[in-house]
C-alpha cells in the first residue's frame, strides 16, 4: 500500500486528492493510497519502489527533499536560459506554471538536460498540485506526473482522470511550433509526418532476433515483423539486415529495423523503430525523406506525447507486462493504464502494444482497442511456432465478439 502524507498548509488540496484517488481506484492504476495528515512541513510520498520528500517553494523545510516545485511567479519577467540552468544545477528543482510568450511552461531535470512541457492556460493551481502529488503516489515518474497534473489543472469536473488530448499540454521538442516564440533554443530540426502503415498488416508483431525468424514468419503469412538484434558489433550485421529487408519486400510485407535506422535507409526498409533516447540522435529528417516507417516506443504519458508530435507511422505502448527479453527503466504499466494510453491516443496513430504478452494474455490486451500486439517469447520460445502464430491470429480475429459481450 502507498502513502501520501499531507501537511495541514496543504490541506485545500483534499477536495481534488480524495476524488482522484477514488478514481484512480476504480481504473486500477496502481497499489491503494492512503492520504495521512502530517505535521511535517513537506509531503512525503510512499509507494511500493520509493519514498519521496516534495516540497513546494513556500512551504519548504530545510529537510533534504526529492522535488522542489517552483509554481509561484510574481513577475512575467522570466529569463528562460536562467531557469533552465538553475534546473541543469540542481536535478531536485520542478518549475511549474513559468510564464513565457503565448502560454506557461513545466519545466523539469531529466538526465543531464532539461525538458519542457507547454500550455496555453495554466489553469487551477489547487487541481495542479492535487493531481501532481496524486500521481507520484500511484508510481507515475516525474514527467508524467506534471503532464497529467497540467491537463488535470484544466478540468471543470473534480475527480475526473484526465483523458481527452486537448487538455494535456505540448511537448517541448523539435516540433514543437512556439520553439522560437518562447525563446527555446534547439538543436534537432522539426520533421514532416512520416508515411502511414498497412493497417491491416498491423494486427500481428512478432519481435524476433534473427533473420532466420523473418523468413520462418514471413513464410507463415505474418505480415508485420521487427528484426531487434541486440549487438551493434554482432558479426554479418549488415547482411542480416539487407537480407530481412529484402525478404519483405518480396513478401509485400512490413518488416522492421529496431535501432539501425542507416542501414535501413541504405538497405530501403519498409520501417524502423526507434526507441526514446533515439529521438535525439538519430536523423529523423533523413528517415522520413527516405520514405520510411518511423515507430516509436513509449513507457506512459509524456513518452506518448512527445512521440505524437513527431508524427510516427504508429506508436508502441509498453511494456504491459514483466518481461525477460530486454532490461527495462519503467514500471510494467498493465491493461489499465494502457486502456487510459489507448483512450488519450484514440484513431490519430495506430498503437502496437508490447511486454510480456502471451497467448493467455491476448484477449485482455487486445480488449483495450489497441491496433497491435507485438510478441516475442509466445512464438520464439514455442515448439510449435506454426500453431503459435494460427492460435494468435485467431485470437486477434475476435475483437468484435469480444466487445459485444
Amino acid at each position: 500500500m502507498s502513502t501520501l502524507s499531507l501537511p495541514k498548509v496543504l490541506s485545500s488540496l483534499v477536495m481534488h486528492i480524495e476524488p482522484l484517488l477514488a478514481s484512480a481506484a476504480e481504473y486500477q492504476l496502481g497499489e491503494q493510497v492512503t492520504l495521512i495528515p502530517s505535521s511535517q512541513e513537506w509531503i512525503e510520498v510512499s509507494t511500493p519502489s520509493c519514498v519521496k520528500k516534495v516540497g513546494f517553494e513556500q512551504a519548504c523545510s530545510t529537510q533534504p527533499i526529492d522535488y522542489v516545485f517552483q509554481d509561484q511567479w510574481v513577475s512575467s519577467e522570466i529569463d528562460l536560459s536562467q531557469i533552465k540552468a538553475q534546473i541543469l544545477k540542481r536535478s531536485d528543482v520542478v518549475v511549474c506554471g513559468l510564464p513565457v510568450d503565448g502560454g506557461y511552461l513545466d519545466l523539469w531535470h531529466h538526465d543531464g538536460d532539461v525538458r519542457g512541457c507547454f500550455s496555453v492556460e495554466l489553469g487551477n493551481a489547487t487541481q495542479q498540485r492535487a493531481m501532481l502529488l496524486v500521481a507520484l503516489a500511484l508510481d507515475y515518474p516525474l514527467e508524467d506526473a506534471l503532464v497529467l497534473a497540467r491537463a488535470y489543472a484544466q478540468s471543470t469536473q473534480m475527480g475526473i482522470w484526465p483523458t481527452e488530448r486537448d487538455a494535456f499540454p505540448d511537448i517541448v521538442c523539435a516540433n514543437f511550433s512556439k520553439l522560437s516564440d518562447i525563446g527555446w533554443q534547439f538543436e534537432c530540426q522539426p520533421v514532416e509526418a512520416f508515411a502511414p502503415v498497412d493497417s491491416e498488416k498491423l494486427t500481428l508483431y512478432p519481435v524476433v532476433d534473427s533473420v532466420q525468424w523473418v523468413k520462418l514468419l514471413l513464410e507463415l503469412d505474418v505480415k508485420t515483423t521487427q528484426l531487434r538484434i541486440k549487438d551493434p558489433n554482432a558479426q554479418g550485421l549488415e547482411q542480416d539486415v539487407a537480407q530481412a529487408i529484402a525478404l519483405g519486400q518480396q513478401a509485400n510485407a512490413q518488416v522492421f529495423i529496431n535501432d539501425y535506422w542507416q542501414l535501413a535507409i541504405e538497405h530501403g526498409a519498409f520501417g524502423v523503430h526507434l526507441g526514446q533516447e533515439d529521438l535525439a540522435v538519430a536523423d529523423l529528417n533523413a528517415i522520413q525523406q527516405a520514405n520510411l516507417r518511423l515507430g516509436i516506443s513509449t513507457h506512459g504519458y509524456y513518452e506518448i506525447l512527445r512521440a505524437m508530435a513527431f508524427n510516427p507511422s504508429y506508436i508502441a505502448l509498453g511494456h504491459i507486462y514483466p518481461t525477460t527479453t530486454k532490461q527495462m527503466p519503467s514500471l510494467p504499466q498493465g491493461v489499465h493504464r494502457l486502456k487510459l494510453y489507448q483512450q488519450l491516443i484514440g484513431n490519430t496513430f495506430p498503437t502496437v502494444a508490447i511486454g510480456g504478452i502471451d497467448l493467455s494474455r491476448v484477449p485482455v490486451v487486445w480488449k483495450t482497442g489497441v491496433s497491435s500486439v507485438a510478441v516475442v517469447r509466445a512464438i520464439t520460445q514455442s515448439s510449435e511456432p506454426a500453431i503459435a502464430v494460427e492460435q494468435l491470429n485467431q485470437c486477434l480475429s475476435e475483437r468484435e465478439v469480444m466487445y459485444d459481450n
